[in-house]
Order: structure tokens, then sequence, then C-alpha cells
């Protein structure tokens, strides 16, 4: 009886999603598992669990399963999906599942983004803002490739300098407030203005955790400054 317990569970499976909800926004696909909620498994009906996450006054950590991968994605209000129940003898990574083995309540996780296009390397985007961006603009571009972006402001910032020291320190401080506030925005902008697509989003507690999610998603994906083996080369 114990073990038909444990090995018996019913999860909700998003079967629709409504264009931008957040569960739109938050990438999530036709076919993905609700598992957990905060490391706890989610054993309700889907209006319950919509009546709890409109109560969330801070964002939670939900755990899903998609197609062989669990992931984690922050979540912040009810999701604008439509499930139905699916009972875990029907998929066998579920007969024995303990989400405290993909979700840690004392780690600190970060939301990343993958930005894919064919034939490049993929981009790996971690949400969280930097302190660089706000201090040196220049060396945040330089480090993101944001190359039309650096010799805009380098340009920018000469023109200030030969006015006047004084213009320039004040232009190097609005530029920081700027670029400190909408780093992410901007790196977005950049990467959709060169055709990358965005395909992933879900949190780690570091990159290298990230880009092995990703792999296990896409077994052909690679990143810049990558911590994974080289993709294996197809015959």
């Amino acid at each position: 009886m114990n073990e038909e317990t444990e090995t018996e569970k019913d999860f909700l499976q998003i079967k629709a999603i409504r264009t931008s909800s957040n569960a739109f926004v938050m990438k999530l696909a036709e076919g993905d598992i609700i598992i957990a909620l905060d490391g706890l498994i989610v054993n309700k009906s889907y209006d319950d669990l919509t009546k709890e996450l409109n109560e969330i006054e801070d964002k939670k950590i939900l755990t899903l399963y998609r197609d062989g991968v669990f992931f984690n994605t922050f979540v912040y209000g009810s999701l604008g999906v439509i499930c139905e129940s699916i009972n875990s003898n029907t998929i066998p990574d579920l007969k024995k599942l303990d989400p405290n083995d993909y979700f840690n309540q004392d780690d600190f996780y970060f939301q990343f983004e993958v930005y894919k296009k064919p034939r490049k390397t993929a981009i790996l985007l971690n949400t969280f803002p930097t302190i660089l961006a706000s201090l040196a603009p220049p060396l945040w571009m330089l480090q993101n490739r944001l190359w039309t972006f650096l010799c805009i402001s380098l340009v920018f910032y000469w023109f200030l300098l030969m006015i006047s020291p004084w213009l320039f320190f004040i232009g190097w401080i609005l530029k920081s407030w700027h670029v400190g506030n909408s780093q992410i925005d901007i790196l977005r902008f950049f990467y959709r203005l060169h055709n990358y697509r965005l395909s992933l989003s879900f949190c780690a507690t570091n990159e290298k955790e990230a880009q092995e999610t990703a792999r296990r998603f896409d077994d052909k994906v690679d990143f810049y400054y990558s911590y994974l083996e080289p993709v294996a080369l197809e015959d």
C-alpha cells in the first residue's frame, strides 16, 4: 500500500497556453508537466494551483518535466494555461520522483534565457543584473560582444571629452545609470536584432548548471565560454 502511494501520483500537464500569458512569457510548452512548487509536489487541481499562484507575494520556483528533463523556473502569478490530470504510471521518470533531487530550498537561483540562431553558437543570458554595467559600461559591452553599441558609446564619450571633461563626467554617470538599469532589456534587444530567438527559460544555481540543463534539452547546443564537452560532430 505504501509502495503504491509512493509510485502513483497525479500531476498537471499543460495542454494549451494562452498568448501573452505568464506561461507564454516563461517559454513553457504544451506537454510540460507541473511537478512541484518550491520543492512541494503539486497534488491539487489547476484551479487550486491558480488560486495559490495568484496569492504569491514574492517569486517562487516551479519544477516541471519536459521530454525527459526536469527543470525549474521562477513563477510570479497564475500561468494562464489549460491543464489536464496525468498519472505518474504513464511516465516512468515520475514513478519514484523526489523533487528535492531537482530543487534545494537553501540554494540561490538565477533565471537564465537561451537564445539560438541556426548554425551559430547559442547565447546564455543570466537575467540577474551585473554591477559592471553600472560602473564601466564599455567593459560590460565588450564582455557581451555588443560591438555596435560599444562603438557608438566610445564615439559619444570622445565627443563629450573633446567638449569638456566635466561634460564627459556627467555623460559617463548618465550612461552608467541608463545601462545599469536597462542592461537586460538592452541585451535582449541586440540578440533579437541579430536574429537570435529565445528558445528556453529556466532557473539554475550557476552558469555551468544552466549550460548542462540546456544541453539536456538540445545535445547540439554550444555556448561562448562553455563548460561543456564539445558538441559531437555528425559523420
